[in-house]
């Protein structure tokens, strides 16, 4: 072969070894294949020595560049941010009181990272102030700037398939079931540490949570309000059937110490050392081959420490699903010391307790992330003999 032809026979190679992507050399394994490859060109007169130092250098470099990209990819891959913003429109009307509308908005953004197999820790920020059951800030004070706290903030292991545990402040939804929001507003998340159990059996898959949970602490007192909860239960599905139940027990301990839990006043005792409650839901998919999803759910909680009679509380409904519309019914009816009186949905009659109510709720999806809501509470004071109506209207977008 004549040498101007070696010469363009090697300035091809070259265009082709520098034209694979450096991704695959970075891969090859301890980078043998790519010196041996470089060697046997200049053992055939294919390159120059000068050629064959340069090119390896070029390699040195691609793969420290490609070394860069690919820990950023594995970062990444152990984290992801969250969020959702919702807009809503509030119209409220109460006896004796002047009718209220207004615009709020609600907005929560989190990051959850996994820096180890099984461990995950996660943090996030919402809007809103001191409220416990409230993220939502309302248009108001002339275009001020709105507040920002800390939402949730959190790590959990999972010791196997079976077993984890959670500390810190976090959602309770995978540590605590309840079908209804009749003793828990859906915007607590408890400060503390849980447990959650499950094992697969020949009816579904049977669990167990159980938590130690902060609710004041007192500088000057070693008596620290806090709550212990356990709960057993059982989730199901046969075929079309599904189903779950629970029942849980709560105790409050020392809440009437100083710095006790704050109360909104519809309690008259405040002893809550015992009470248990029940939850559940029971229903069919895909009724009759029509692609509605459809469950009852309830709960039941009674204060079996209180010197009172106005000791328990029920809930009732329905679910109704199919594509992307959805409705829920649930009739509540809670008597002034069954649960303590910061704790249930605070849309329903303000989160007073002796109350009862009729919420209806319809959702739709529009897109994906993109969710219209329609909630509307028909409540009534059962001590006071007051009645209220609150409708919302809301607009969710998660990302």
């Amino acid at each position: 072969m004549s040498l101007n032809k070696r010469k363009l026979l090697g300035m091809a190679v070259l265009g082709i070894l520098l034209s694979i992507n450096s991704a695959a050399f970075a891969g090859d394994t301890k980078e043998g294949g790519n010196k041996r490859l470089l060697d046997i060109l200049l053992e055939n007169g294919y390159i120059t020595k000068v050629q064959h130092a340069e090119l390896k250098k070029v390699y040195a470099k691609e793969k420290q560049e490609t070394d860069k990209i690919a820990k950023a990819a594995a970062w990444t891959n152990k984290v992801k941010l969250k969020g959702d913003i919702r807009l809503r429109y509030q119209d409220q009307n109460e006896d004796n009181k002047t009718d209220r509308d207004r615009g709020r908005v609600r907005y929560r953004v989190g990051i959850i990272a996994t820096p180890r197999k099984n461990l995950e820790v996660g943090a996030g920020l919402a809007s809103g102030g001191g409220d416990l059951r409230s993220t939502n800030q309302t248009f108001d004070a002339t275009f001020s700037s709105k507040g920002i706290n800390l939402d949730y903030a959190y790590a959990q292991y999972k010791f196997n398939h079976n077993f984890k545990a959670i500390a810190g402040k976090f959602k309770r939804k995978k540590y605590l079931y309840q079908a209804t929001d009749l003793m828990w507003d859906g915007d607590i998340n408890p400060e503390g540490a849980s447990v959650h159990f499950s094992h697969k059996n020949s009816l579904g898959k049977v669990f167990a949570n159980t938590g130690l949970w902060v609710l004041e602490e007192n500088s000057g007192s070693n008596r620290d309000p806090y709550m212990f909860y356990a709960q057993l239960g059982q989730k199901f599905g046969v075929g079309k059937v599904f189903g779950k139940a629970a029942v849980t027990y709560y105790t409050f301990e020392d809440i009437t110490a100083l710095g006790a839990i704050p109360t909104v006043g519809s309690n008259t005792n405040f002893r809550f050392g015992g009470i248990y409650s029940f939850s559940g839901e029971v229903g069919v998919k895909n009724v009759f081959g029509s692609g509605v999803k459809v469950s009852a759910i309830g709960d039941w909680v009674k204060n079996d420490d209180t010197i009172t009679s106005q000791d328990t509380g029920h809930s009732i409904g329905t679910k109704i699903s199919r594509g992307p519309v959805s409705f829920k019914f649930i009739y509540a009816d809670l008597e002034a010391n069954a649960v303590p009186d910061i704790l249930p949905d605070s849309d329903r009659f303000n989160g007073l307790t002796g109350i009862e109510s009729n919420e209806f709720i319809l959702n739709y999806k529009l897109w994906k992330n993109v969710t219209l809501g329609l909630d509307y509470y028909n409540s009534w004071n059962t001590v006071a003999n007051t009645d209220q109506n609150l409708v919302q209207a809301d607009v969710v977008v998660k990302f």
